[in-house]
Formats: structure tokens, sequence, C-alpha cells
């Protein structure tokens, strides 16, 4: 008797804990395949999973699949191979990893089969008939002035509601022509794009001939089409790099092949999204959080039909089901948006290599101010480094002034805006022109800091800033070291003046308004743009020249290229700078190079001035003098002495409960147990309280592995499903 084959399913039933794959028996007759979405029995009901592999050793009786809720796979082989990766790397689930690749709307649209994209509207059109052309050619013609408009607009090649009113007529002349045998009516599928990814005249203007540098990055990429090899298009803010991105997804699709253009939040790449929207049509799909998970649904499901070949969206549109894929972009490559927080815990930018290796797709990185990881990466040949050394039209970088704000005290300006600042933005209102102020800033935690001579309060064992608490005490969030209470006097010049660090959008708005009092302000953070389409409107104020000035925290420093900016303030370059974390120095270079690229991009020119407590810092040196290099030199020297990335990997193991002793115990538990088998593989660092100790009613700590092979030490220790596992994280900051 031939054994009955058996297929491994990643059910999607709402599992706690660690995802599990099931093993079913495939009946008799049915065509199973690996990506195939099926119906199978979960104990008393029936629930959805993906097929991730076929005859799998089992010696247990087995539930049979029920069917099929599609006749074609909807992962393709080397998406399954790409969540195995997945799944290898990032410790997580394989369960996790396949449902991380299709729409949360699916498991609930697939009840009886997956359905057609819904969402699509209709509208009206119109078309004269042989009758109407007769009736347009009787001079004697009873027909009113409108329906004659009308007749006219028709005859003349007019179709929508929008042609006939551009011509003066309507639709509902159109509608009554129609039932007297003028004209005829039908309908015609339309998808509707949201106002924010539509192109102003002016941003329909900059399809201009590439420049040098950009011809020479376009037949890199084009020639890397089905090698699967990795490219940093390295480009100063405005050199132009959206336009290789639309000359080689134009090549790709010319070959027939697709693409998919990740981006870090959609709302402020609205620009970016807008250009592909206007270049490609309806062969855009937008894959990105903003949608309802309906919407979501129809787009996705437009890829899978073939009906778009070009993907645009923020991290999870990298795992569209797109059938011959030719270029992956990674627009914005350093933004931390594309490293997932939840599981599984994958970076989009090492996860979009990966599909690049798998597919033979041209993988893109782009970015003005790259993680120094890529920029080891390219100068190690790594990746093909594309330069874009200069902006588009020659415009110069904008030039930037630092002010010392430890001067600007001992002047006793206590305002937010230094002396250098207030003149400048009293000129550049009353020339007419606009600014933009930033604030740098996180706002769930402060560092300490004299403000005579700029000395933050270290943790003496690791040379990192402590955090100041809400309840008065300094912790290191590294090794768990704490002080009851901020010291009284400096330990290096002896001042009384330590003061955290911090100030909010408010306050600057009231510096501003007393320092500008006819302005016309607009504020840009959080708490303002909640709505939908907030940061859209918004960008659309500063276009206009309704709003002269805007203060914002970091959704200003992206997706505002506005020609009127001439000048940009960062009240405080600080407060990121000095957070216990690795990657403070590259975050810091990294804002401050992308805000202060926002001057100078009109006719006009800019200026850039940047407040500081710690001038001769060297991520604030090189920003303002919009030197990757030197910047990425000096700290990649630094992490190699403490054997950061790329010199190390890094693994966040972290815990929570409702009480403190119990974390505690945990924690210090976990910890002896790694440093017992640690082996030489990784350094065990903590147990540590977690930045935010406390989130939820909860008390949380984590542990941090350092070193070469921090994973081959998990092999070793079972962590236990208290913790979670987050490998190469992006900041120990979580």
């Amino acid at each position: 008797m031939t054994a009955s084959r058996t297929a491994e399913v990643a059910v999607f039933a709402g599992l706690r804990g660690p995802a599990r794959t099931f093993s079913y028996r495939i009946p008799e007759g049915l065509e199973v395949r690996p990506g195939h979405l099926v119906r199978a029995g979960f104990g008393a009901r029936a629930v959805h999973g993906v097929v991730i592999a076929l005859d799998v050793p089992s010696d247990r009786e087995l539930k049979p699949v029920d069917g099929l809720v599609h006749p074609l796979p909807l992962l393709s082989d080397r998406q399954l191979a790409l969540a195995r990766w997945m799944a290898a790397t990032y410790r997580c689930g394989l369960a996790d990893a396949v449902r991380a690749m299709l729409p949360p709307a699916l498991a609930a649209r697939a009840r009886g089969g997956l359905p057609t994209a819904r969402g699509e509207r209709t509208e009206p059109v119109f078309a004269i008939t042989p009758a109407g052309r007769e009736a347009l050619e009787a001079a004697g013609s009873k027909l009113g002035g409108r329906q004659l408009a009308t007749l006219r607009a028709l005859a003349a090649g007019a179709i929508t509601s929008g042609d006939l009113a551009e011509a003066g007529g309507t639709a509902e002349a159109a509608k009554s022509l129609a039932g007297r045998g003028l004209a005829v009516r039908g309908s015609r599928g339309v998808r509707r794009v949201p106002v924010e990814f539509r192109l102003s005249e002016a941003d329909l203007a900059k399809d201009l001939p590439a420049t040098d540098p950009q011809a020479a990055a376009i037949a890199k990429v084009i020639a890397g089409m089905g090698s699967g090899r990795g490219f940093l298009l390295h480009g100063v803010t405005g050199s132009g790099k959206t336009e290789v991105y639309l000359r080689s997804t134009a090549e790709a699709l010319a070959r027939g092949r697709g693409a998919i253009v990740l981006v870090p939040e959609i709302a402020l790449t609205a620009q970016v999204v807008a250009r592909f929207v206007a270049r490609f049509g309806e062969r855009v799909a937008l894959l990105h959080s903003a949608l309802s998970a309906g919407e979501r649904y129809d787009e996705w499901r437009r890829v899978l039909d073939g009906t778009a070949d070009v993907v645009v969206g923020s991290r999870s549109a990298l795992f569209a089901p797109l059938e011959r894929l030719g270029l992956i972009v990674v627009d914005e490559e350093q933004e931390p948006s594309y490293k997932q927080a939840s599981a599984p815990r994958y970076h989009a930018v090492d996860a979009a290599l990966e599909l690049g290796r798998l597919s033979g797709a041209a993988v893109v990185l782009g970015s003005a101010t790259p993680r120094v990881v890529t920029y080891a990466a390219a100068t190690a040949g790594a990746l093909t480094s594309l330069p874009l050394p200069e902006r588009v039209l020659d415009l110069p970088l904008p030039k930037t002034t630092v002010v010392d704000l430890r001067l600007e005290l001992k002047a006793n300006n206590r305002s937010t805006l230094s002396a250098a600042l207030r003149i400048a933005l009293q000129r550049t209102v009353a020339k007419g022109e606009q600014a933009i102020l930033y604030l740098n800033r996180r706002g769930f935690a402060t560092v300490v800091l004299c403000r005579d001579c700029g000395w933050v309060v270290p943790c003496p064992a690791c040379e990192i800033p402590y955090a100041l608490h809400a309840d008065g005490r300094l912790v290191c969030h590294r090794c768990g070291r704490t002080e009851p209470r901020v010291p009284s006097t400096c330990a290096r010049c002896g001042s009384a003046r330590i003061r955290h660090l911090g100030v909010g959008t408010q306050r600057v708005e009231q510096d501003v308004r007393a320092a500008v009092p006819t302005a016309r302000l607009a504020r840009l953070d959080r708490d303002a743009v909640k709505a939908k389409g907030a940061h859209a409107a918004m960008y659309e104020r500063m276009r206009s020249g309704q709003a002269q000035v805007i203060i914002g925290t970091q959704m200003v420093a992206k997706g505002f290229d506005l020609p009127g900016v001439s000048l940009v303030g960062v009240v405080n370059a600080d407060t990121q700078l000095n957070l216990p974390d690795f990657t403070a120095a590259e975050r810091t270079f990294e804002l401050l190079t992308q805000v202060l690229g926002r001057s100078g991009r009109g006719d006009v020119g800019g200026q850039g001035i940047l407040q500081t407590y710690l001038p001769e810092h060297y991520a604030i040196t090189a920003a303002a003098a919009h030197d990757y290099a030197t910047f990425a030199d000096q700290e990649l020297r630094a992490r190699r002495h403490f054997g950061y990335p790329p010199f190390g990997r890094l693994v966040l193991l972290q815990t929570a409960a409702a009480k403190e002793v119990t974390v505690e115990r945990r924690a210090t538990a976990l910890a002896a147990t790694l440093r017992a088998e640690a082996r030489g593989d990784a350094d065990v660092l903590g147990p540590a309280p977690a930045f935010a100790s406390k989130r939820a009613g909860s008390y949380r700590a984590q542990i941090v592995l350092r070193g070469d092979r921090p994973s081959a030490l998990l092999d070793r220790v079972d962590v236990g499903a208290e913790w979670t596992v987050d490998v190469d994280p992006m900041t120990l900051l979580g």
C-alpha cells in the first residue's frame, strides 16, 4: 500500500508563543505544491495556512488537508526560500516569516475562496453617436446651449466628466444626450490615487536629462540585472537618486521584469511615490500601512494577478508576489523603520539583498548618509559603489554655521534661538523666503549635561552617558549601574550648572513668535499631524507659501523638497547624540545632514545654522561640512574599538514581567547561563534595565550579546519563551 503524501503547513491560527508548523495528510487526487494556500482542520475549527514543504516524515495519524483556497501557489519557491532564511537568521518561527509575506486581510477574505480585488471604482464615460454628429451639423438643431457645448466637446474627443467640464460641457447634459440617442454612456474602472501622491506642475518639471554620474549609475544597475548584485547609490541630498530609480525601473519593465521600490515612511516620501505613479501609472501598486487591510489586499491582489508590476511601499512591500523580479530599490536605506519591531524582526535591507541573490534582481540601496555598515560593505567590495557627488543643476550645498550654545548662555541668552539664528530668521522672513527649524530629540528620556563645558555625566564602567529617569535616578542601559541623583557640580570644570537636556516644539514656537511676530508659522511633530494626510497638507502649505517658518522634529528632515527654503536652523543637535546607544553618533549625523540638505534647493541659495553644546564632536563638524567620508572613518574607528557592527554582531534579549523581582531573577539567571556557555563566541553585557524600564505596567530588562558568533551561543542556550530575541538590532534602546 502506497503511503499517503504529507504537507507541512504554516497555519494562521492566532497561536501564542513560538509559531509552529503542522503536518497534514494530502487526500488522494488533490494536487498540492509548496506555496499553496490551503484550508485544514485545527482542533475543532478550520484554519488557513501555507504549505511550506511536502512529504515530511510523520509517525502520527494526520488530519487531511480540506482543500485549496486558490489553484495557484501564492508564494513562490524563492519567497519560501526567503522565509526560511528569515527564520534562520532572525531566530523566529517559519510560520511567522511566511505570515509576514501575505496581506493581513487574506485569511478573512479567503473564507469562500480567494476573491479578486474589489476596490476598483468606476466613472461614467461618453461618446457621440452618428445621430449626434448629424444633430451637431444641423443648423436648426433643437438643443440647449449646455447640450450643444457638450455635444461639441464629445465630437472633439471628450470622454470623461472632467474632459467635458474643461470643454464647457457637463456630465448631466451628456446623460440627457444619451437619453435622446445623440450619445452613448458607459463606465470604466478607475483607481483613485490619494492626493498626497499626485505631482504638482513644479514636480512634473523635474524630469531633466541625466547628469553624467546619474547616467553612469543607471548603466551599472542595468548591467547588474540578472546577477543579484547589490549597489550603494551614495548621493548628496538633492543629487537625483530618484531619477536613477525611475530609469532603472523603466529598463526592468522593458525587459519584461518587475520592480520593488521600498521607501521608509510613505507619508514622508510622498514625492518619490508620486513620481513613480506619474511615470508608470496603473502599473504601480502601493503597499503600505496607511492603507486599510482591505485596500492592502486589493493592491496585493493586483500584483498577484499581473495587473501591477511596479510595487512601491514600506518595509513589507518587499514580499509582494511579483513573478519576474528585475530590480529592488531601498530608498533612504539608513532609516530605522526598515527594521521590523515584532517577530519576525527582520531588517528589510538585508532581506532585500537576500531576495536579490535568490531572484537575480539588482538591489540598489540609496542614501545621502548610508549606515556605516553599508558604507563598509561598499568599501570592502561586497556592494558596488555608485557615487552621486553633486546636486542636480549644480546647486551648492548650504553653508552651515556652528553656534556654541555654551557661549550663548555666558552671554545670558536663555532663548532657544541663538543670536545668529534669530538674526538669520528675521532676515529670511523679511525677504519673503522660508525657513525650517528642527529639534533633534526623543521624548521619553534625556541626558544630563554641564551647560558651561558640555560634559555629559557618564557611566564610569561603560563610558556612555547615563540616562535620566523620571524618578531622578541616573541609569546606565548597558551594564545596569545606577546613581541615585544628579551630581551637583561638573566633574570637569566644577560648574554648578548641571541640567537635563531637552526642549519641545511648543517652547521653540513661542520664541519664534517673539523674534518674528509677523511670520506665518507651522508646527510639524507627531502631535500636530495625527490626521491622515496631515503631512501632505503641511507640505502644501509650505510649497504654496502659506507658511513661512515650519518648526518640527524628525518629520521635517525628509520628504520636504522646497525651493523656497533658504534657512535651516537646528535648535539643539545634542540630545540624540548623547543617548546611551552605539548608533547615537550615526543617527545624529544622518538627521543633521538630511535636515540641512532641505536648504538651498532653489535659486535663492541656502544656509544652515547648527546650535550645539558640543561643537567639537566629529558628528557635528562632519554634518556641518557635509562630509560623510570623514564622519564614517571616525565612526568606524570607534566601532572597531568597542566591537560593534560591522566589527561584531549584536543580539538584544529582552524580557518583561509584572513584578520587578521576577524580571531581575530571570535576567540574572539567563546572564549566568550565557556566560557559562559563551566559549568566546560573544561577550554577555548585562543584565540591565531596558531603556524604558517600565512599560504598560511591566518591568523590563535586557541582555546584550556582542561578538563574532552570538547566534552560535544561542544555539547552545534555550532562552525560553519569556525572552524576545532581536538579531542585528538597530538600537539597544528598545
